[in-house]
Protein backbone atom coordinates (compact mmCIF):
# COMPACT_ATOMS: atom_id res chain seq x y z
CA UNK A 1 0.00 0.00 0.00
CA UNK A 2 3.12 2.39 0.66
CA UNK A 3 3.88 2.11 -2.87
CA UNK A 4 0.27 3.09 -4.37
CA UNK A 5 -0.47 5.66 -2.20
CA UNK A 6 3.12 7.80 -2.44
CA UNK A 7 2.80 10.58 -4.05
CA UNK A 8 -1.05 11.00 -4.82
CA UNK A 9 -1.34 14.16 -2.98
CA UNK A 10 0.39 17.00 -1.96
CA UNK A 11 -0.04 20.03 0.79
CA UNK A 12 2.50 22.60 1.10
CA UNK A 13 4.77 20.46 -1.20
CA UNK A 14 4.51 17.51 1.95
CA UNK A 15 3.40 13.88 0.62
CA UNK A 16 0.49 13.48 3.15
CA UNK A 17 0.78 9.65 2.77
CA UNK A 18 4.38 9.77 3.33
CA UNK A 19 4.48 12.49 6.48
CA UNK A 20 1.08 11.93 7.88
CA UNK A 21 -0.57 8.42 6.83
CA UNK A 22 -3.07 10.60 5.44
CA UNK A 23 -5.24 9.81 2.00
CA UNK A 24 -8.06 11.19 0.24
CA UNK A 25 -10.76 8.53 0.36
CA UNK A 26 -14.10 7.47 -0.84
CA UNK A 27 -17.27 6.34 1.19
CA UNK A 28 -17.43 3.75 -2.08
CA UNK A 29 -15.22 2.07 -4.58
CA UNK A 30 -14.97 3.75 -7.70
CA UNK A 31 -16.68 6.91 -6.40
CA UNK A 32 -14.94 10.23 -7.13
CA UNK A 33 -16.48 12.39 -5.07
CA UNK A 34 -13.21 14.53 -3.74
CA UNK A 35 -11.61 14.81 -6.77
CA UNK A 36 -15.01 16.29 -8.32
CA UNK A 37 -15.34 18.62 -5.12
CA UNK A 38 -11.89 19.93 -6.55
CA UNK A 39 -12.75 20.04 -10.39
CA UNK A 40 -16.23 21.47 -10.02
CA UNK A 41 -16.42 25.16 -11.04
CA UNK A 42 -17.48 27.72 -8.85
CA UNK A 43 -20.41 30.35 -8.71
CA UNK A 44 -20.24 33.36 -11.14
CA UNK A 45 -20.81 36.48 -8.58
CA UNK A 46 -23.82 38.46 -9.56
CA UNK A 47 -24.09 41.20 -12.06
CA UNK A 48 -25.49 44.65 -10.87
CA UNK A 49 -28.87 45.28 -12.54
CA UNK A 50 -31.49 48.44 -12.59
CA UNK A 51 -34.64 47.34 -12.08
CA UNK A 52 -37.27 49.94 -13.40
CA UNK A 53 -40.78 49.99 -12.27
CA UNK A 54 -42.02 51.09 -15.69
CA UNK A 55 -40.22 48.66 -17.41
CA UNK A 56 -40.02 44.75 -17.97
CA UNK A 57 -37.47 43.23 -17.04
CA UNK A 58 -33.79 44.50 -15.74
CA UNK A 59 -30.77 46.57 -17.43
CA UNK A 60 -27.53 45.27 -17.44
CA UNK A 61 -24.25 46.47 -19.20
CA UNK A 62 -23.66 45.40 -22.75
CA UNK A 63 -21.14 43.82 -22.06
CA UNK A 64 -20.97 41.03 -19.20
CA UNK A 65 -17.62 40.27 -17.29
CA UNK A 66 -17.81 36.90 -15.59
CA UNK A 67 -16.07 36.63 -12.30
CA UNK A 68 -15.78 33.67 -9.89
CA UNK A 69 -17.47 33.76 -6.43
CA UNK A 70 -15.35 32.09 -3.53
CA UNK A 71 -15.80 28.82 -3.02
CA UNK A 72 -15.76 25.95 -0.01
CA UNK A 73 -14.77 22.94 -0.60
CA UNK A 74 -15.22 19.09 1.15
CA UNK A 75 -12.39 16.76 1.04
CA UNK A 76 -12.70 13.63 3.24
CA UNK A 77 -9.61 12.14 4.09
CA UNK A 78 -8.69 9.15 5.86
CA UNK A 79 -5.47 8.47 8.46
CA UNK A 80 -4.39 5.10 9.44
CA UNK A 81 -1.23 3.40 11.81
CA UNK A 82 0.28 0.80 13.07
CA UNK A 83 -1.69 1.35 16.64
CA UNK A 84 -3.86 3.43 18.69
CA UNK A 85 -0.47 5.77 19.78
CA UNK A 86 1.03 6.28 16.45
CA UNK A 87 -2.51 6.88 14.99
CA UNK A 88 -3.25 9.73 17.48
CA UNK A 89 0.13 10.83 17.30
CA UNK A 90 -0.16 11.09 12.72
CA UNK A 91 -3.84 12.65 13.54
CA UNK A 92 -3.33 15.42 15.72
CA UNK A 93 -0.29 16.22 13.97
CA UNK A 94 -2.01 16.23 10.40
CA UNK A 95 -4.83 18.51 11.89
CA UNK A 96 -2.62 21.00 13.19
CA UNK A 97 -0.59 21.13 9.79
CA UNK A 98 -4.14 21.43 8.11
CA UNK A 99 -5.05 24.38 10.55
CA UNK A 100 -1.61 26.25 10.28
CA UNK A 101 -0.12 25.61 6.93
CA UNK A 102 1.86 27.98 5.40
CA UNK A 103 1.00 31.29 6.94
CA UNK A 104 -2.53 29.86 7.35
CA UNK A 105 -2.02 28.59 3.78
CA UNK A 106 -2.47 25.46 1.93
CA UNK A 107 -1.52 24.46 -1.09
CA UNK A 108 -2.74 21.13 -2.56
CA UNK A 109 -1.66 19.80 -5.26
CA UNK A 110 -2.98 16.57 -7.11
CA UNK A 111 -0.54 15.63 -9.46
CA UNK A 112 -3.40 13.27 -11.38
CA UNK A 113 -4.97 16.27 -11.94
CA UNK A 114 -2.66 18.80 -12.77
CA UNK A 115 -3.70 21.18 -10.52
CA UNK A 116 -2.92 23.58 -7.37
CA UNK A 117 -5.58 24.94 -5.01
CA UNK A 118 -4.59 27.59 -2.69
CA UNK A 119 -6.98 27.18 0.71
CA UNK A 120 -7.66 27.32 4.33
CA UNK A 121 -9.32 25.31 6.63
CA UNK A 122 -12.26 25.81 7.83
CA UNK A 123 -14.15 23.18 9.54
CA UNK A 124 -14.17 19.70 10.06
CA UNK A 125 -17.76 18.41 9.08
CA UNK A 126 -17.64 15.09 10.06
CA UNK A 127 -15.28 12.26 11.82
CA UNK A 128 -15.84 8.65 12.05
CA UNK A 129 -13.30 7.15 14.18
CA UNK A 130 -12.68 3.43 12.98
CA UNK A 131 -10.82 1.63 16.07
CA UNK A 132 -9.31 -1.19 13.95
CA UNK A 133 -9.28 -1.87 10.30
CA UNK A 134 -7.29 -5.16 10.31
CA UNK A 135 -3.63 -6.24 11.48
CA UNK A 136 -4.00 -4.25 14.58
CA UNK A 137 -4.30 -0.91 12.74
CA UNK A 138 -6.39 2.16 13.89
CA UNK A 139 -7.99 4.59 11.04
CA UNK A 140 -10.68 7.67 10.64
CA UNK A 141 -12.33 9.30 8.33
CA UNK A 142 -13.27 12.87 8.63
CA UNK A 143 -14.64 15.78 6.14
CA UNK A 144 -12.27 18.42 6.05
CA UNK A 145 -13.97 21.82 4.34
CA UNK A 146 -11.93 24.33 3.16
CA UNK A 147 -12.24 27.69 1.63
CA UNK A 148 -11.06 28.96 -1.60
CA UNK A 149 -10.94 33.00 -1.40
CA UNK A 150 -9.84 33.10 -5.13
CA UNK A 151 -10.65 30.35 -7.22
CA UNK A 152 -9.36 29.84 -10.59
CA UNK A 153 -10.65 27.85 -13.20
Amino acid sequence: MNDIMKGLLFINNRDVWTDFGAWLVEDKEGETKNYSALQKPPATKAHVAVSFREQDGEKLPEKLVQKWEPRDVSLKFAVAADDRAAFMSKRDTFVSFLKNGADGWLEIRVPELGKTYRVYYRDCSDYDHLEDIGNGMVAARFTIKLHEPNPEF
